[in-house]
């Protein structure tokens, strides 16, 4: 925001309506005419009447609107907004077109029809003040509306705005002044190249210290403005407050990168969103703004596995460090087939970790049982030691549950195991999720394991026979079900391009990523052996696999990051679905969907980099910054 104050309100308009001048002379340089909104109101005096003197001007090529009106005034009151500029500018002036709002037609459809004229072409220049009570056009507080999905609407009026109409001299008493009004909603108003805002007065000094100094919010809802890459401000002497300095110095202006808008954080935690489209030196200038990444499957990270008789308290804190530092602020511990106490052990102490740190207890969503009710069968076992496989076993699955301390929130399996069904149901009525996976089911069990409540196909793609069937397979089987969410590892490895493409067209949002991430994760290229006695190989590329194993994937390497990476590279997806399929989508599988704004919306700040790899800055979690 550019802030102009002068000593008198003849040099505030007068410097006003030459900015505006050139602006204009400017736009027409590259178009046949030029689009502009004005306001009426007193304070907008001295700016109309320096405006009317301009030389250069070609009115001709001028289409005007203005963006407000009062509901039910008669339509020869010089209260109404739309006589104001005619009195003031528009009868004066040979404007090419001059579009008005009509107080007096049914409201919804004059809302509409003025909508589809300000919809036509894009605004060139917005002409506006600031009400006593921060109000932009009629957005008072209690409508205001940064996100607002309509262009113009009907709005009542609260009292400090009524009382502005009497203090401006337009009205007498209270009850004279229209409850209601026709206005352009705060969407509206900022969706256009240039605004020039004019607000003089000493009534007007609250709100545009407000503006300027206070909180992002609707509270004020001039304070919009300041986001804006191209509002100039002009103030006189008596509205100028000395103060101009922000009071929020941690307000962060950013782009909401599943909307590609202009979006506010501030240091109360609150992630306020906006319709204003960034312009290209502020998708330069500002960071990337979005929800914090969520991983419902990883077994562990830089050095700490998750699944090692050994991970101890200290080991799951610098795990959760390390995978705030890569925008992940909650995940899901992923516990594979094992031997039943060492899993009870590993339990014990993610438990311990959860209840003596806050942290830790906030980024683990919940812990995922990777088996050990799985098929047996080569291919779909995967990597999961065979020895330690068995049937569902809901007794052994509440000692498990136990030693979490509740925790256990998703379990993958084989549907095709004996007793399946009546152990997908109590999980299911347990507060368990359920999801398909290291399986080879037939389409008639997976359909019963979806009426007993199974809900998702765990990295599909994955975990099955090497070999299968041309048609039906499990994998044909499990696209079709459109009850199935699906995970997918998007490490360029787990699964080709082709079928990534495939799952994404076929389950749209029912898809999202998981990294399935090993302690391999941010080790360097190497030979290494596993707790279960395994020796793996991580390639330079960052392919996992068994060392014996023909080449069979041992889990994966890369974060939720890049897997995210890895989709934009490939153009499977924009920043906007791919970041989506990494934090709502697996949120809302969860049912514990986003609210904005929201002091405790988990948030990611980041730069997208012309080669497509996302660097992360600061992360918020609960409220509190870590800073990468």
């Amino acid at each position: 925001m550019e802030i102009n104050v002068f000593d008198s309100r003849k040099e505030m308009g007068e410097a006003a309506a030459k900015a505006v001048e050139e602006r204009i002379l400017k736009v027409l340089e590259e178009k046949e005419n030029v689009r502009i909104v004005f306001a009426a109101a007193p304070s907008q005096n001295e700016f109309l009447a320096a405006l009317r003197t301009s030389s250069k001007i070609p009115w001709e090529k001028v289409t005007a609107f203005h963006m407000d009106e009062y509901v039910g005034l008669s339509k020869d009151s010089p209260a109404l907004f739309s006589n104001f500029l005619k009195e003031k500018l528009f009868d004066k002036l040979p404007f090419g077109k001059i579009n008005l709002i009509d107080g007096n037609k049914n409201p919804e459809e004059e809302c509409d029809r003025y909508a589809s004229l300000l919809r036509q072409a894009p605004i060139d220049l917005v002409c506006m003040g600031i009400g006593e009570n921060g109000h932009i056009a009629f957005n008072d507080p209690p409508v205001a509306d940064f996100n607002d999905s309509k262009t113009v609407k009907m709005v009542a009026l609260d009292r400090v705005c009524r009382q502005q109409q009497i203090n401006d001299g337009c009205f007498s008493a209270l009850e004279e002044v229209p409850s209601h009004a026709l206005t352009l909603t705060i969407t509206a108003l900022l969706d256009t190249a240039y605004i020039c805002c004019v607000v003089p007065g000493k009534n007007k000094r609250h709100a545009v210290t407000d503006t300027i100094s206070g909180p992002t919010e609707t509270q004020c809802p001039a304070s919009i403005l300041r986001i804006h890459a191209n509002c100039h401000l002009f103030l006189d002497i008596q509205s100028y407050l000395e103060i101009l300095e922000p009071n929020d110095k941690n307000e962060s202006i950013g782009i909401d990168c599943l909307s590609g808008k202009l979006c506010v954080f501030n240091s109360s935690g609150n992630f306020i969103t906006t319709s204003v489209k960034p312009s290209k030196k502020q998708l330069n200038d500002h960071f990337f703004i979005g929800p914090g990444l969520v991983d419902l499957q990883i077994n562990g990270v830089n050095g700490i596995d998750f699944n090692d008789p050994k991970l101890s308290v200290s080991d799951i804190e610098s795990a959760t460090h390390f995978l705030l530092s890569k925008g992940v602020t909650t995940f899901f511990p992923t516990l594979i087939t094992n031997e039943d106490q060492v899993i009870i052990s590993i339990f014990s102490t993610f438990k311990e970790a959860c209840d003596n740190n806050p942290l830790i207890a906030a980024c683990i969503g919940g812990i995922h049982l990777e088996g050990p009710f799985i098929s047996s069968e080569e291919g779909a076992k995967g990597a999961h030691n065979s020895k330690y496989i068995q049937k569902p076993n809901w007794d052994l699955l509440s000692k498990f549950q136990d030693a979490s301390g509740g925790r256990i929130k998703l379990i993958t399996m084989a549907p095709e195991l004996d007793n399946a069904f009546s152990f997908i149901k109590k999980c299911c009525a347990n507060g368990i999720k359920v999801a398909f996976g290291h399986s080879n089911a037939a389409m008639e069990d997976l359909e019963k394991g979806i009426d007993a409540g199974a809900s998702l196909s765990t990295h599909l793609g994955n975990a099955v026979p090497l070999m299968l069937q041309r048609h039906p397979n499990i994998l044909w089987d499990q696209l079709s079900l459109d009850q199935l969410h699906a995970s997918l590892i998007a490490d360029g490895f787990h699964v080709p391009d082709s079928f990534l493409k495939v799952v994404l067209k076929v389950k749209g949002e029912k898809a999202f990523l998981v990294s399935d991430a090993t302690k391999f994760c941010g080790m360097p290229p190497g030979e290494y052996n596993t707790h279960i006695g395994d020796e793996v190989i991580l390639s330079p590329n960052g392919k996992l696999s068994l060392k014996n194993g023909n080449g069979l994937l041992a889990g994966a390497s890369k974060t939720l990051l890049e897997g995210m990476e890895y989709l934009i590279e490939k153009k499977l997806a924009d920043l906007s679905m791919a970041w989506k399929m990494a934090s709502v989508i697996p949120a809302a599988y969860l049912g514990i969907g986003f609210q904005i704004p929201n002091t405790n919306t988990d948030l990611v700040f980041f730069k997208l980099r012309d080669s497509g790899k996302i660097k992360i800055h600061k992360v918020v979690k609960n409220g509190e910054v870590f800073k990468i």
